[in-house]
């Protein structure tokens, strides 16, 4: 027969975690919310700084606020539940990977592109990550 014990130092950690992940989840989202509305809202002029279409800037700024939503509904759950967040993160790197095998951007276009397809696609793992370690 096993016995375990908890301490108070095992509920520390593990609401430690759940705050670095809500707190991810929270910034995550500001940062999708910020970058879908400039997307929207200067969707010329991004498009004339990396020589993307202006409609692909529409549809970047459409995914991140959709992030954003979907972000936000993750935190509102008491069980964080991250299958739709982290998918919306693999979704947009591979937005990214899309336009940039089927635009022509730039070289700020192509760096910009490539920084947010590991980012992206790095937040959904890390997300994961700390969802396990819960």
């Amino acid at each position: 027969m096993t016995t375990t014990m908890t301490t108070p130092y095992d509920a520390a950690a593990v609401a430690a975690r759940t705050s670095m992940l809500r707190r991810m989840l929270a910034g995550a989202a500001a940062f999708d919310a910020a970058g879908g509305v400039l997307c929207l809202a200067a969707a010329d002029e991004l498009a004339g700084w990396l020589s993307i279409p202006r409609g692909a800037a529409y549809v970047t700024g459409a995914i991140f606020l959709t992030a954003a939503a979907v972000g936000v509904l993750t935190l509102r759950r008491e069980r964080l539940k991250l299958g739709w967040i982290v998918g919306a993160n693999e979704l947009f790197a591979l937005w990214c990977l899309l336009m940039l095998a089927s635009d022509s951007p730039n070289a700020l276009g192509v760096a910009l592109l490539l920084v947010a397809t590991l980012t992206s696609a790095g937040t959904g793992v890390a997300e994961l990550l700390l969802a396990r370690r819960r």
